[in-house]
């Protein structure tokens, strides 16, 4: 699908992700946004919208789209609405299961690092696929069960030669707060059990830094802490298209060439997995 897109939209994405230090959710979010193909006048539903990352990457693209989230975390909600200054942008509080909408209700619903948290991962694709258009896109994410060692070592070796891993805390690294993680053929097949055609199922990001898990983790901690200097905070802030300092954007630019090997030499295993699904009928 990338190859099919514009100069003019690939140059918006680039601009949108620049801001992006996480490699694996840079990535996500390109192709998110290359197959979720957003027209004006959309209706889009994010199931899972934390704290409105891809509610606020959306309202950037300047379409006039009609944007609803819901996430059963008040807290993530709360923060969401700070971030979030379109008035139009609909916030709810509610579960995955449950979903609070009208059969046919959107044309495309994006689910992202979510389905491996839900209590009930097949009532919650069923209620997608119910509140979904006929000819509605699903595009969802989630964490790839086969990972790349250097992501995460720590589980890595738990798994592949005791199989057990660490279920909480710091060093849980890529497990934590997860209730289960999927390979490729799993994912799909939930798709296709809740009605969806499949048209597209990709692992994402083999090439990573090593302990990437645990960096990006302990940044992210510095940063919603305000712990970081306001200069830095500033441009690695992914909500918003900022200048970076000299040094910053020269890493940047390290951590995107060394990510380019992603696109040179694909690998099949990926921190994470993308599926497009289409809702036939």
């Amino acid at each position: 699908m990338s190859g099919q897109l514009s100069k003019h939209t690939k140059d918006k994405f680039k601009k949108l992700l620049e801001n992006v230090g996480d490699m694996a959710l840079k990535r996500r979010a390109k192709r998110i946004l290359e197959e979720l193909v957003v027209s004006d006048k959309d209706t889009i539903l994010e199931v899972g919208c934390g704290n409105g990352y891809y509610l606020s990457l959306l309202n950037r693209l300047d379409n006039e789209t009609k944007l609803t989230g819901i996430d059963n975390d008040s807290s993530a909600l709360q923060a969401a609405k700070k971030i979030i200054k379109e008035k139009s942008t609909k916030l709810i509080l509610g579960p995955a299961e449950k979903l609070p909408f009208e059969d046919n209700s959107f044309d495309k619903v994006v689910m992202s690092e979510v389905i491996e948290h839900v209590e009930d991962e097949n009532r919650s694709l069923q209620e997608i696929h119910r509140v979904l258009k006929k000819g509605g896109v699903l595009v969802l994410t989630t964490c790839n069960l086969d990972y790349p060692y250097l992501w995460d070592p720590v589980n890595w070796t738990l798994q592949h030669f005791f199989d057990t891993h660490i279920k909480s805390g710091f060093w849980a690294g890529i497990w934590n707060q997860h209730t289960r993680m999927y390979k490729e053929e799993q994912i799909a097949q939930l798709l296709k059990i809740a009605g969806f055609k499949v048209e597209k199922v990709e692992s994402l990001t083999s090439w990573c830094l090593p302990f990437n898990h645990y960096l990006v983790n302990f940044i992210a901690r510095l940063f919603y802490s305000k712990k970081l200097p306001g200069s830095i905070a500033k441009g690695i802030n992914k909500f918003e298209s900022n200048q970076q300092s000299f040094i910053l954007k020269f890493g940047f630019q390290l951590m995107n060439l060394y990510d380019s090997l992603n696109d040179f030499f694909p690998q099949k295993n990926g921190v994470s997995i993308f599926v497009k699904g289409i809702k036939d009928g």
